[in-house]
């Protein structure tokens, strides 16, 4: 009977372990949340830009838009531990492409945006690329306000 006992007990004791390991395994390889709505700055060739970041995630993959001033344009990215990446695409007299990379750290995310493409001056305040390529800062803040993404009131 006790052999029986310190059969069960290792088994127990074995298997509470592999669940327990599996579960920090898990926990460590899932992307935090950063679906939702988020309000952005980012520095444009005029200076300070501001607008709102709606992102939906599914996975690793995101998808939404980023709405400013003079519009709103689709972002596609991913999200892989604290790091962030999305880029969207401007359509004009030539195309342009913006690629923002950054880090999350709680309700806050920040990085570099880096243009490619097109010449002259952008919808959302960026310089174009080509060879005079630039890159600009962006932040974001998670927004707590449950109120839809049109009821700030601020134009954007």
């Amino acid at each position: 009977m006790g052999r029986y006992l310190s059969l069960v007990f290792v088994l127990v004791v074995g298997l509470t372990a592999g669940l327990l390991a599996q579960d920090a395994d898990s926990g460590s390889s899932q992307s935090p949340n950063v679906g939702g709505k988020w309000q952005m700055s980012w520095q444009g060739r005029d200076g300070q830009k501001q607008g709102t970041l709606q992102l939906q995630q599914d996975g690793s993959q995101l998808t939404g838009t980023i709405t400013g001033e003079r519009g709103s344009m689709p972002v596609t990215g991913s999200v892989n531990g604290n790091s962030v990446s999305f880029s969207a695409e401007l359509q004009g007299k030539g195309s342009i492409k913006l690629l923002y990379t950054g880090s999350l750290e709680g309700d806050k995310m920040s990085g570099t945006i880096q243009v490619e493409g097109g010449g002259g001056g952008g919808r959302f305040g960026h310089r174009r690329g080509g060879r005079g390529q630039k890159e600009h800062t962006w932040t974001a803040t998670r927004s707590t306000n449950s109120e839809g993404p049109n009821s700030s009131g601020n134009g954007l």
